[in-house]
């Protein structure tokens, strides 16, 4: 019985949110939204590339914030945020990519129907959508714009030559000392920048540093895996902060002195000692009922 209960309220609590959430400070400004077409069936991901619950079907209409930024991980594509959620999809799902048509191609709707008589010409640039779709026929198709069901041959296709996403990019030029940091492998840069050189940055993060001190974040050069530390150079104008922690975590702080309990809603003996009341916060990553014996009722975890 007890069982059954618990995986009642665990299925229930899906949506459940945390309460005790830390009052962000994001150093950002309040996003413009803006309505676009999904042109090809979209993954929800996190900002760090982490899938999560949602999806969004082709030809399906979505509230966006209309400021593109890009994944802080590689590829670091452009991605848009849906409004209101912590969603991100791919804006190559939304605007496209351009390719070069490499040799004279047909638009098909099916693998052995064309949709029309169109020749697209070698040499022309064409507009495509998401990843490419694999046909009966075994070969490989890209969407493209307009009705439903219009593709092209991959293989008469390059590879992408540009994005249609206009990106929130910002120019940066070094100082003297300036290092270039691939966070990913360490803490230390991994080479010095040259005095006066110039980078194009494509997104501004604090991760683990003082919010109070929106100066102390560091700068993603675009298309590469390095930082810039922002003390480190200087920018032709500002662009929004995230703050990595904030975003991403929930935190609680205890009001009063708190028992600690096992996953099986027992009850851990501490001889008699308590969590504090404390004035800082704890990052928390989940909120849950349990079922405590002792109380023979589930509580909130």
């Amino acid at each position: 019985m007890n069982k059954q209960f618990l995986h009642y309220v665990a299925a229930t609590i899906l949506s459940v949110c945390a309460i005790f959430v830390m009052n962000q400070k994001v150093n950002t400004v309040e996003a413009k939204s803006i309505v676009k077409t999904v042109m090809h069936d979209a993954q929800a991901y996190d900002l760090y590339g982490d899938k999560v619950k949602g999806k969004y079907a082709a030809y399906s209409q979505v509230k966006l914030d209309d400021q593109p930024i890009s994944f802080s991980f590689k590829p670091f594509a452009p991605t848009y945020q849906i409004k209101g959620k912590k969603q991100y999809i791919k804006a190559s799902n939304i605007d496209g990519v351009k390719r070069k048509i490499k040799r004279n191609s047909y638009v098909y709707a099916t693998s052995s129907r064309r949709a029309d008589s169109r020749l697209l010409r070698k040499g022309k640039t064409i507009t495509t959508y998401g990843n490419s779709f694999k046909f009966k026929n075994g070969q490989r198709y890209y969407r493209i714009g307009g009705l439903k069901k219009q593709y092209v041959k991959a293989s008469n296709l390059s590879k992408i030559i540009s994005s249609n996403t206009e990106e929130t990019t910002v120019k940066v030029t070094a100082k003297e000392g300036a290092g270039l940091y691939d966070f990913i492998k360490d803490d230390t840069y991994s080479k010095k920048a040259k005095k006066g050189t110039k980078y194009t940055v494509d997104y501004a993060e604090n991760n683990g540093g003082d919010e109070d001190d929106p100066q102390i974040f560091t700068y993603h050069i675009k298309g590469t895996k390095y930082w810039l530390l922002s003390s480190e150079v200087k920018a032709r104008k500002k662009m929004p902060v995230h703050y990595y922690d904030s975003e991403h975590y929930s935190y609680i702080k205890f009001y009063k002195n708190t028992d600690v309990y096992n996953a099986d809603g027992t009850k851990q003996d501490h001889h008699g000692q308590k969590i504090r009341k404390q004035g800082g916060f704890l990052k928390v990553n989940k909120l849950l009922y349990i079922w405590v014996p002792a109380e023979k009722k589930a509580e909130l975890f």
